[in-house]
């Protein structure tokens, strides 16, 4: 019985660990392709980048103090928030003439991936939350992995501190432009 309670608690270990590496992952790659391709993030898009930092937040709670239901309550209400934002951006989009915004990646524009991305994050935290046994144990894992946990945290908040300088150098102390076309700074 102790042996199924261990490798449940791995089990979401793993889980959560895959979805910090591909949230982070889309944070980095919107981040390169605003520096490189010089595609400037809306509005919405800061909204929604935002959103996905919020999400890491809560995963990395449950990597540091164990699987709790307020940490996955963090990740389902910014995943959601996350994927209204996207929703929002997609319909100024979808009529036909409109136009949309920034280049295609893999054929879908960054909003539609967000909004993709966050729906299935709301499916696989939904389904983590659910599985009980991951509470019952004291957290297995806090020790082994405390070191990538403090990495982890890290490349976070640099990442966080790159996007607030990119938005200073974007939008200034002001309002950020509908359609940014340039740095201001």
């Amino acid at each position: 019985m102790f042996a199924r309670h261990i490798g449940v608690s791995r089990l979401a270990i793993l889980c959560d660990l895959i979805e910090f590496i591909g949230v982070m992952l889309v944070l980095a790659l919107a981040f390169i392709f605003q520096i490189i391709y010089k595609e400037l993030p809306c509005p919405l898009c800061l909204l929604q980048r935002l959103g996905f930092f919020f999400i890491a937040f809560g995963l990395l709670l449950n990597l540091r103090f164990g699987p709790r239901p307020s940490h996955y309550s963090v990740i389902l209400l910014s995943a959601l928030f996350t994927s209204f934002v996207a929703l929002r951006q997609i319909a100024l989009h979808v009529v036909p003439g409109t136009g949309a915004y920034g280049d295609p990646v893999f054929g879908l524009h960054m909003y539609t991936w967000s909004f993709i991305i966050s729906m299935a994050i709301l499916i696989t935290t939904s389904i983590m939350l659910g599985v009980e046994r991951q509470y019952q144990l004291g957290y297995l894992g806090a020790k082994k992995i405390k070191w990538l946990v403090h990495i982890s945290f890290a490349a976070l908040v640099l990442l966080i501190g790159l996007n607030i300088g990119s938005i200073v150098m974007e939008c200034g102390l002001s309002e950020c432009p509908e359609n940014p076309v340039q740095y201001i700074h």
